[in-house]
Formats: structure tokens, C-alpha cells, sequence
């Protein structure tokens, strides 16, 4: 099962709203198998090596960065799928993160 995580301050409001668009947007193109949960910031750099894209609200900091680099993941900008400003290109990446695991 491919898995994502989004990531803001608390891992409350800001990123569970962003998990709920991206689960709409996964069955509106019937995608299944896709696990997507919330984490916060403090959690992310224990958490985030068992995902697969990594969603953030917050622009990575380098130790973020290192770890999505080391482990293949994903690094995916949310704010524009919070804002639906560009949220195109958002979700191309996802598909495109998805794709590469199969």
C-alpha cells in the first residue's frame, strides 16, 4: 500500500483539511490503496521514513530534505492544495509518486 503524510505545526487543523482533499481527489479518479494521515512537524523527521510522499504545508527544512533524498520520498507542496492555487501541479506529483512505486 502506498502511503503519504502531510505535515503542519500541530498536525491538527491545517493538515487535516489537506488529508481530506487529497483522499476527495484520490477517490474522484478512483485511486485505491493509498493511505493518507497527518503528522505533525515535531513527529516528522521519526515518522516520515515509512512514507512514500511527503505533503508539507511548511517548506522542508534541510534535515527534511536529507531524509526525503535518502529514502526516495516524494516532497510534494500542500499549500497548494490547501489554497487550490496551482493545486494542479500538486497532484500531478502525486500521481507521479504513486506511478513510480508500481
Amino acid at each position: 500500500m502506498a502511503s503519504i503524510v502531510v505535515a503542519c505545526g500541530s498536525g491538527v487543523a491545517t493538515s487535516e483539511t489537506v488529508v481530506g482533499t487529497i483522499k476527495s481527489f484520490l477517490d474522484d479518479h478512483h485511486i485505491t490503496g493509498v493511505d493518507v494521515e497527518a503528522t505533525d512537524f515535531k513527529q516528522l523527521a521519526q515518522a516520515l521514513p515509512k512514507f512514500d510522499i511527503y505533503v508539507w504545508i511548511a517548506k522542508p527544512t534541510p534535515e527534511i530534505k536529507s531524509i526525503c533524498k535518502k529514502n526516495g520520498i516524494v516532497d510534494v507542496n500542500g499549500v497548494n492544495i490547501l489554497t487550490g492555487n496551482n493545486d494542479e501541479d500538486s497532484y500531478e506529483k502525486i500521481l507521479w509518486g504513486l506511478k513510480r512505486l508500481h
